[in-house]
């Protein structure tokens, strides 16, 4: 896992050195910043066949992330909104990995609840037309949140996924602050805060699913 990582984190820089160098219409910056996520899609397809349930659906969960990525790199307006689908369907794969041998735990939904619906009515006054496909975002990436601190196992994979979970969701509330909230705010300074905690954000849910495979794999072979 080691290797991925390092490879991971040095692509990472990588984009984070091409936002403050360079354009999003340098033909470069897309690639470079797909090129962290492509390193964990590969190194999780790579076992796909044997991976355990959870495993595949984070590895797709990473595909659709790619996705939307993509579409939110491409400097032409008209491509939010399906960036925004294309998080928003990761974010429910997402969820329903968290979800896999876990109890509902509704008590621990409602600190997801409040700032899910406090945050969403700071912003409908600023979303316009994006309202409905905003309101549905902050929903789902509210349950990956919920559901990520419902799993059952309290172990090292649990705590990476949920403050894997915790840090995309402050991802993406700094999204949300610079587009809507503050859009005076610099947009180097913005996109370097967004980027750094979506990394970090998918790197932790990546980790907590390779450690719990290597775990599942070791008792397999005792």
């Amino acid at each position: 896992m080691a290797k991925e990582i390092v490879l991971f984190v040095l692509f990472s820089v990588v984009h984070l050195l091409a936002i403050v160098t360079i354009s999003k219409e340098d033909v470069f910056y897309l690639p470079s910043k797909i090129v962290p996520i492509l390193i964990l899609i590969v190194a999780l397809f790579r076992s796909f066949p044997s991976l355990e349930k959870r495993g595949k659906l984070v590895a797709v969960g990473l595909v659709f992330s790619l996705f939307g990525d993509s579409f939110l790199a491409i400097p032409k307006e008209g491509y939010f909104v399906p960036g925004l689908g294309s998080f928003l369907i990761a974010q429910l794969i997402y969820s329903y990995a968290f979800t896999i041998d876990s109890k509902i735990k509704p008590v621990l939904a409602i600190p997801f609840l409040l700032f899910g619906s406090s945050f969403f009515m700071i912003l409908v006054p600023k979303l316009g037309a994006l309202t409905i496909p905003v309101g549905f975002y902050i929903s789902a990436i509210c349950l990956m949140g919920w559901r990520a601190a419902a799993r059952n196992s309290i172990t090292k994979p649990f705590y990476l996924g949920l403050l894997g979970a915790l840090v995309f969701i402050l991802s993406d509330s700094i999204i949300a602050y610079s587009m809507f909230l503050n859009r005076e705010m610099d947009r180097s300074v913005a996109s370097l805060g967004i980027m750094i905690t979506y990394y970090l954000a998918q790197l932790l849910i990546y980790a907590a699913t390779k450690t719990e495979e290597l775990d599942v794999q070791s008792v397999k072979n005792t």
